[in-house]
């Protein structure tokens, strides 16, 4: 399980480290002054974010809770954990009451849409197991 959850956790800092060197790739503008302090805080952010995401995914995995069980506690601790690197380390969000609305209607909505396309996924993959085992018998 130890090892499970380094690989995850490493595996998200990676991630999170490629989608930003991507950002800063396709983003990078030459006029640009930016601060390397301010560049490792968003580096960061990305690697937390990603480590969290690949972590937080085994909520998924235990059994004996249902679907809207594992959601809501995936969907809280995500809130929980991830609006303290939006807003304080990475500053991502500002510390308004505008924008931290904002912000978690973003992220609700975008958690909302992921949720269905996982969800879609799955269900897909079910059918056509399902219809595999139908074939063969």
């Amino acid at each position: 399980m130890i090892s499970k959850l380094m690989i995850r956790i490493f595996g998200g800092f990676g991630v999170g480290g490629l989608l930003t060197l991507l950002v800063l790739v396709f983003l990078y503008d030459s006029t640009a002054e930016v601060p390397a302090r301010l560049i490792a805080l968003n580096l960061f952010g990305s690697m937390l974010i990603g480590a969290y995401f690949s972590v937080s995914a085994l909520l998924f995995e235990v059994e004996e809770w249902s679907m809207l069980k594992q959601t809501f506690v995936h969907y809280t601790a995500s809130l929980i954990v991830l609006f303290p690197v939006f807003t304080w380390l990475t500053g991502w969000i500002p510390l308004n009451p505008q924008s931290l609305l904002i912000g978690w209607l973003f992220f609700t909505g975008t958690y909302i849409l992921n949720w269905f396309g996982w969800y879609s996924y799955f269900k897909q993959l079910e059918r056509r197991m399902n219809q595999s085992l139908q074939k063969r018998r």
